[in-house]
């Protein structure tokens, strides 16, 4: 029930981003992350809003201005990398950035995340028999492999 609220919000919270992420351009592709374990890593332009259950985001916003700049919530430490990169990490935190350039890291697991742009893309599974899953571009759901799977993801990705 919990996760399914997880959702629900994310969801709600997606379509104005995705809204703003759209008007800039007919080539910017969507990802969904599903309760994934292991790291999630984005370098793109658009927007993104995610939570985990347990463990780390790092979040790069190299120009000032040009988006919300990161806004992370539940947060138990924070540490700054420096002047334009943050890690927040706890249980049950969520993040969101609208706009802009960003590089986002996302370690641990109950990760859940939606991308709607364009950029590369980083998935990398922990190993384990259920590592979540992933789809991009409105496709099909596929498991998350315990490797890194690389990929650029625009409205052109397959």
């Amino acid at each position: 029930m919990r996760r399914l609220l997880t959702f629900a919000v994310l969801a709600a919270l997606a379509l104005p981003a995705a809204a703003t992420a759209r008007e800039r351009g007919s080539t910017d592709g969507t990802l969904s992350v599903k309760d994934a374990r292991g790291m999630v890593t984005i370098q793109g332009r658009g927007a993104v809003i995610g939570s985990f259950t347990k463990g780390s985001v790092t979040i790069s916003d190299p120009i000032d201005g040009d988006g919300t700049g990161p806004i992370v919530t539940g947060d138990d430490w924070s540490k700054d990398r420096s002047d334009t990169t943050t890690t927040w990490g706890g249980t049950r935190v969520r993040f969101r950035i609208i706009g802009g350039t960003f590089k986002i890291v996302v370690r641990g697991r109950g990760i859940n995340l939606s991308f709607v742009g364009k950029g590369n893309v980083i998935l990398n599974g922990a190993g384990t028999d259920d590592d979540g899953s992933y789809a991009a571009n409105g496709a099909e759901y596929s498991a998350i492999p315990g490797f890194p799977l690389p990929f650029l993801l625009s409205a052109t990705s397959p």
